[in-house]
C-alpha cells in the first residue's frame, strides 16, 4: 500500500541519520539502529536496540531500552523536522486524509439514541454528520481533524440561544443569535444532563457550558468511559476525543463520581498559565498521576498536536511515557512549570 512505501522510504532517507542502521528484512520490513531518543547503551557502543518494523500497512518505531514505542511519522519529526516536512507534503499531495460521510438525502429521519425521547433538546438538532460536505460546520469539524466516529455524536444549533431558551427559558439574550457547535453531556446512564456550545466567531466566547441537570458532575464522556482501565482526563472535550478511554473536565474542577482507579490527569502544556499550574500541583500534592509534557512538544493542546502533524497513537505513547506521581512528578513539574 501506498502509506507502507512512503514509509519505508523515507526510513531509508533517515538512516544516514541512526547509527548503525541496517535494514533486517523487507517484507515486512524490519530494521535496526541505534535509539536516538535514549542514546542506547552508554558501556557498549555497538548495541543496536532501535528497531523501525512493519505493522499492518504502517511503520512503526520501538526501542527495547527505553521502552519508547512511535508511528514513524512522529518518530521521523523528532528525528529530523526537515525531512518530516517533505514526508507531510509528499503524504497529502498523494492521498487524502479524510473520508467523507456518505451525504444525507433530504428530511431524513434521524436515528437518535434510545434515551432521547421525541422532542427532547438534540432532537431539533442535525448531526455534524448530517450536514453536506461544503457546509461551514462540517468543513470547520473536519479542519480539526475530529475523528469521524465524533461526527455523529456532535450537533448544529444555527441559532443556539434560541435552542437553549427551547430548553431553559429565558436563560440567554436572543439580541446577537449566532451558531454554534453542540458537545452533549451525557451521564453513566446515558442521559444527557447539559452540553457545550461552541462559537466560530473570534468575537465570541469561544464555549458557553449549559447544565440541566446541576447535580451532574460537569464532566464530558461519562456515557462511554471505561472505569476499569486506565482514564485520561484532560481539560476540553474536543481533547480527549484523540484519546483511548478519556474524559474531560469541560473547563471545570469538579470532583470525579466514584469507582475510576486509574486516572492521569493530562492538561495543556501552557507552563506560563498560572491557572492550569495551580491545578497541576493539586493535582501532584493529592497523589494523582498528571502528565508533564516534554521540552520538545511545542504544541500547547493535544488538538494542536494533531494539525502539527502526530498522531493519537503518538500522544498516547508521549503522555504514557511522561506521566509521574509524588516525588517524580514534583520533580518533573518543577522543571517544566514557568511561573
Amino acid at each position: 500500500m501506498y502509506q507502507t512505501w512512503l514509509d519505508i522510504k523515507y526510513a531509508n532517507l533517515l538512516s544516514g541519520s541512526l547509527k548503525r542502521f541496517k535494514v533486517k528484512k523487507t517484507n515486512p520490513y524490519l530494521a535496526n539502529c541505534r535509539c536516538n531518543i535514549c542514546g542506547d547503551s552508554v558501556k557498549n557502543k555497538v548495541k543496536a536496540r532501535g528497531y523501525l518494523y512493519q505493522h499492518k500497512d504502517k511503520i512503526r518505531y520501538r526501542c527495547h531500552n527505553c521502552g519508547v514505542s512511535y508511528t514513524f511519522p512522529y518518530f521521523l519529526k523528532i528525528t529530523s523536522p526537515t525531512l518530516h516536512e517533505e514526508y507531510v507534503r509528499e503524504r497529502f499531495l498523494n492521498k487524502d486524509d479524510v473520508v467523507p460521510e456518505k451525504q444525507v438525502v433530504a428530511k431524513p429521519k434521524f436515528a437518535f439514541p434510545d434515551y432521547l425521547k421525541s422532542g427532547e433538546p438534540l432532537t431539533q438538532l442535525k448531526k455534524v454528520s448530517q450536514l453536506e460536505w461544503d457546509h461551514p460546520v462540517k468543513q470547520y469539524v473536519v479542519s480539526r481533524k475530529i475523528p469521524n466516529p465524533y461526527h455523529s455524536k456532535l450537533f448544529y444549533a444555527p441559532k443556539f440561544a434560541k435552542w437553549v431558551n427551547s430548553i431553559i427559558p429565558g436563560k440567554l439574550s436572543e439580541d446577537h443569535d449566532e451558531p454554534r457547535l453542540i458537545i452533549p453531556f451525557f451521564d453513566e446512564s446515558k442521559c444527557l444532563f447539559g452540553f457545550q456550545g461552541r462559537a466560530f466567531s473570534k468575537n465570541s466566547i469561544r464555549y458557553i457550558t449549559i447544565i440541566i441537570d446541576e447535580n451532574k458532575p460537569k464532566i464530558y464522556g461519562l456515557d462511554s468511559v471505561d472505569k476499569s482501565k486506565r482514564v485520561y482526563v484532560t481539560e476540553g472535550p474536543i481533547d480527549s476525543m484523540f484519546l483511548n478511554n478519556a474524559i474531560a473536565m469541560a473547563g471545570s474542577d469538579n470532583s470525579l463520581p466514584p469507582g475510576f482507579s486509574d486516572l492521569v490527569y493530562v492538561y495543556d502544556n501552557e507552563p506560563r498559565n498560572k491557572e492550569i499550574v495551580k491545578i497541576i500541583d493539586k493535582y501532584i500534592d493529592r497523589g494523582y498521576n498528571v502528565c508533564i509534557w516534554p521540552s520538545n512538544v511545542k504544541e500547547k493542546d493535544i488538538n494542536d498536536m494533531i494539525l502539527a502533524g502526530l498522531e493519537s497513537e503518538d500522544i498516547m505513547s508521549i503522555i504514557n511515557y511522561n506521566t509521574f506521581s509524588g516525588l517524580m512528578a514534583k520533580l518533573k513539574f518543577s522543571e517544566w512549570r514557568k511561573v
